[in-house]
């Protein structure tokens, strides 16, 4: 896997994934009920329907360049390699469980519009169950993270090594005092590095 195709996938899939929910292309149904989400997605069909998908392509990107980015960064450090090893299957782990998670509007949709809100309502709710798929993002990015700071043949892999597990870090935090704060610099800042590193990859000149 060339440097360029990685970047791409790793610039693609926030962008996609991200870019979809700060637009407001799809409703913020966080703070509510499975059957008020229901209501304010079918109130906004065609635009959640299209963000739901742009996501589920924006995950398969992302997640996907982040397993071969983990793969490409094999040096003579065998902690490091490990280390990259698991985080890596880690978050190739992730892509079939948010895939799940980000199309379940899809499906509550269909059938909400079949056999009525109570039945889409019902898929939205057995849905959040995956969202504990973060977990694995989250420790899949960290172990990502000290594996890029424990290689020396290249600063700028250190430095972003060090921004993924502080991000996880606060991620993992927010899972479990749910604070608002560690939540914006966690999850929002996972994607941004993300993106960061990238743009990064993409500028290589070789393969990584």
């Amino acid at each position: 896997m060339t440097s360029k195709t990685i970047g791409i996938m790793l610039i693609l899939g926030p962008i996609l994934t991200m870019g979809v929910w700060i637009t407001g292309m799809v409703p913020d149904t966080s703070s509510m009920s499975p059957s008020e989400s229901m209501d304010s997605i079918l109130a906004n069909k065609n635009q959640a329907l299209t963000g739901s998908m742009l996501q589920i392509f924006g995950v398969m990107a992302m997640f996907t360049g982040l397993y071969f980015l983990a793969k490409s960064l094999k040096n003579d450090n065998s902690l490091s390699n490990q280390l990259a090893e698991i985080g890596g299957l880690l978050l190739l782990l992730v892509v079939p469980i948010w895939v799940v998670f980000m199309g379940s509007w899809i499906t509550a949709i269909d059938y909400a519009e079949q056999f009525g809100n109570d039945v889409g309502a019902t898929i939205l709710a057995s849905s959040t169950m995956f969202e504990m798929g973060g977990m694995l993002l989250v420790v899949g990015l960290m172990f990502l993270g000290i594996s890029m700071t424990l290689i020396c043949d290249k600063k700028y892999k250190a430095i972003i090594g060090s921004l993924f597990i502080i991000t996880s870090l606060c991620a993992f935090l927010d899972m479990i005092l749910n604070v608002d704060a560690l939540g914006m610099i966690g999850w929002l800042g996972m994607f941004l590095i993300t993106l960061i590193t990238g743009i990064l990859t993409l500028l290589q000149k070789d393969n990584i």
